[in-house]
């Protein structure tokens, strides 16, 4: 049944939420640039109310969200600490490190698009204006992410 598919989605949701969590600090203390350290915490501000929605959606909808395996993002945020060995601080690191921010962003756009899918036709019109908020905060963020990106590649030109 698609409530079932949907249940899934959303505990999978939940798990990426709190792994992001889980992940966001260390990422931040690598961060060199206080740009990109604000986008990270601003990042974290969002995924925090993000996880708490989730909650509020499976308490709604009477389930419980638990954290599963989400292997997805764990590889995603495996790259980024990957790439603290293999850069060294600095502009190239921030770089790098905003364009595996972007992957996870874009996994969370498609996510959230697919579950926001599957409300609309299930008819959960609060559930679904909720996610909508949540998909406009990761296109937010994702293009928070690129348009820093370019200042600092702009940076690296010179």
């Amino acid at each position: 049944m698609l409530h079932d598919l949907l249940e899934k989605q959303l505990r999978n949701l939940y798990a990426a939420e709190t792994l992001i969590l889980e992940g966001l600090p260390e990422i931040l203390n690598h961060a060199s640039d206080k740009g990109l350290k604000d986008i990270i915490s601003a990042i974290i501000e969002v995924t925090e109310q993000q996880r708490s929605r989730l909650k509020k959606i499976g308490d709604y909808l009477n389930f419980k969200v638990t954290v599963r395996d989400g292997k997805i993002i764990k590889g995603l945020l495996e790259e980024i600490k990957e790439l603290f060995e293999e850069f060294s601080e600095g502009n190239l690191l921030d770089i790098a490190i905003i364009s595996q921010l972007q992957h996870i962003q874009h996994f969370q756009i498609s996510a959230y698009e697919s579950t926001l899918l599957y409300t609309k036709t299930l008819l959960l019109e609060e559930i679904s204006s909720i996610l909508d908020d949540t998909i406009d905060e990761a296109y937010m963020a994702n293009e928070n992410c690129s348009r820093y990106m370019k200042l600092l590649l702009s940076r690296k030109k010179r």
